[in-house]
């Protein structure tokens, strides 16, 4: 089973080229991203769609998913789940195709965002050229990092309870202290947390990379 994903704005040109290049057959889902805000042509676009996807075959799927594209990083970890949901690691045999292009802008950016962080799900990435007008497949970089079970605690608690200081994640973990300030500090380094002083303690705060991270490490047993 496919599940194709794409931003869609007001013409259908990039879907039309990414279903006749990559095929689409029974069962097969298109999901198309779109702001909250209402827009006759692009309901129209979407009517288009739907239009010729019911002719190849009735049971094709066409979802519209509403995003806030006021909020990036909302978006990027609502792309991630919607990658994930249609990726192997839910869907046995199930196979994602990203289209990165097309669409509001907005929108574009936190999909290219999400589609990094889990390349290692999608099946194929493409991009219609506005320059051309030909559609590609495109090579993601896989950023994949691992984490060993203490930090994955550690960025678990912090989301779960910031504010909150390195003690706090020490009593609530029964860990020693030098073991949470050193994994806090590798975290840190990677991004995952943001560490700033309160007083004589330091406050943690989780960051939009240590949210994609705790998304990603769920794919893999601790």
């Amino acid at each position: 089973m496919k599940t194709y994903i794409s931003p869609l704005g007001f013409e259908t040109t990039h879907i039309i080229s990414l279903i006749v290049k990559h095929g689409i057959e029974k069962h097969d889902r298109i999901i198309l991203l779109r702001p909250e805000e209402p827009d006759n042509r692009a309901e129209s676009a979407v009517e288009d769609v739907k239009d010729i996807v019911t002719k190849i075959d009735p049971s094709i799927i066409v979802d519209v998913v509403h995003i806030d594209h006021h909020d990036f990083n909302t978006m990027v970890l609502s792309f991630i789940d919607l990658i994930r949901k249609a990726s192997p690691s839910a869907i046995p045999g199930g196979r994602v195709i990203v289209n990165l292009s097309g669409g509001p802008r907005e929108i574009l950016v936190a999909l290219t965002a999400a589609s990094i962080s889990l390349s290692h799900l999608i099946h194929k990435t493409t991009n219609f050229s506005d320059i051309d007008r030909e559609q590609r497949e495109i090579e993601l970089p896989q950023l994949l990092q691992e984490l060993d079970t203490n930090a994955r605690l550690i960025l678990t608690d912090v989301k779960n309870h910031e504010p909150t200081t390195l003690i706090e994640i020490a009593s609530r973990l029964c860990l020693s202290g030098s073991t949470i300030s050193r994994h806090a500090a590798k975290l840190a380094n990677m991004r995952a947390i943001e560490i700033t002083p309160h007083g004589k303690n330091k406050h943690a705060t989780i960051s939009l990379s240590g949210r994609i991270l705790l998304k990603v490490c769920q794919l893999s047993p601790p």
